[in-house]
């Protein structure tokens, strides 16, 4: 895998700045203010991937962490919602205690970091379905491309009139350990990952697909909100990034199947014009807690499903994930 060098000006091509890594100054009175870190992962395979989301709410005083490790079939999952935002060491993302430990540490902003976790997870699907293990990730995080944005304070539906707020995503490659058990696998593999910060509300339907391989990585977005009309953006990477201007999915949902929530393809174009259309395959997926975060608490269905990425053109397939949010 060939990992680009990539200059100070060229990562900050999107007006992301190295201060952005970490936490910014929130708006006390706006109770979905939230800041969140997200990776995720996977290897050439197929057959070992996962994500984390540490996300703070600090007009809550709450974080909520998830960790989803995925291998062979088996899904372990750490959910935890409620976490006491006093006890973060921050401006480090950093947390310690009862059993749990994470930390992000940007040796390089917006190029490189170590990113750690370690906690203990339910099994969702296989064989141990059902009982507790232990879980856990030591990787070194590398960047392949800029983080891409649309531009600060302009993300609908999350911007604030007072305080700074923006999101990035950004293409990368990890390398390191992964543990399941007893057992601690070497991985080697691509992925995601994003920081955002600003208003969140819940109250909205979104999909977005990703994908990562030699050569080429995109990431693009649909997003509902009422009221507004659709969001839809996104990136597509080959030697530079170029934002998307239009996205389409024609997606089929499986309310009733978490491991295999989604099927359908999608197309999206460049600003330049470029058009590019791709099906999806689920390899598997897992469903994610979400009910606290929605006013008043409420179950909806929100999952995440590690996916081959076809494309129409019959090229070689990527890696990547499919995440979406449809409330009830």
């Amino acid at each position: 895998m060939q990992i680009p060098e990539l200059s100070l000006e060229e990562l900050t091509a999107f007006d992301i700045r190295p201060e952005d890594e970490g936490p910014h100054a929130y708006d006390p009175d706006e109770a979905s203010w939230n800041e969140s870190w997200f990776w995720d992962f996977f290897d050439a395979s197929g057959q070992l991937a996962g994500h984390c989301r540490i996300g703070m709410l600090p007009a809550q005083r709450r974080a909520w962490l998830w960790f989803f490790l995925y291998h062979d079939g088996e899904w372990v999952a750490v959910e935890e919602p409620r976490l006491p935002l006093s006890e973060f060491q921050l401006p480090r993302l950093a947390y310690q205690g009862w059993g749990l430990e994470f930390s992000w540490d940007p040796s390089e902003p917006l190029l490189c970091g170590r990113f750690h976790f370690q906690g203990f997870g339910r099994v969702l699907s296989g064989p141990r379905a059902g009982q507790v293990q232990a879980v856990g990730a030591d990787l070194e995080v590398r960047a392949m491309a800029a983080p891409h944005s649309t531009g600060r304070g302009e993300v609908a539906g999350h911007s604030s009139k007072v305080f700074d707020s923006c999101r990035f995503e950004q293409p990368i490659a990890l390398s390191g350990e992964l543990t399941i058990g007893d057992g601690t696998l070497r991985f080697e593999g691509r992925g995601e990952r994003d920081h955002s910060w600003g208003p969140r509300p819940y109250n909205m339907e979104w999909t977005f697909v990703v994908a990562n391989g030699d050569g080429l990585r995109f990431q693009c977005t649909d997003v509902r909100i009422p009221g507004l009309d659709p969001i839809k953006v996104g990136y597509l990477h080959r030697e530079k990034i170029e934002s998307l201007s239009d996205v389409h999915f024609n997606f089929v949902y499986d309310d009733n199947s978490p491991l295999e929530p989604v099927s359908g393809d999608l197309r999206f174009e460049t600003e330049a014009g470029e058009r590019s259309a791709f099906r999806i395959e689920v390899i598997s997926g897992a469903e994610i807690d979400l009910t606290h975060s929605l006013i008043p608490p409420r179950r909806t269905t929100y999952r995440r499903a590690l996916v081959r990425v076809h494309p129409e053109d019959g090229g070689d397939a990527l890696l990547g994930w499919c995440e979406f949010h449809r409330p009830a």
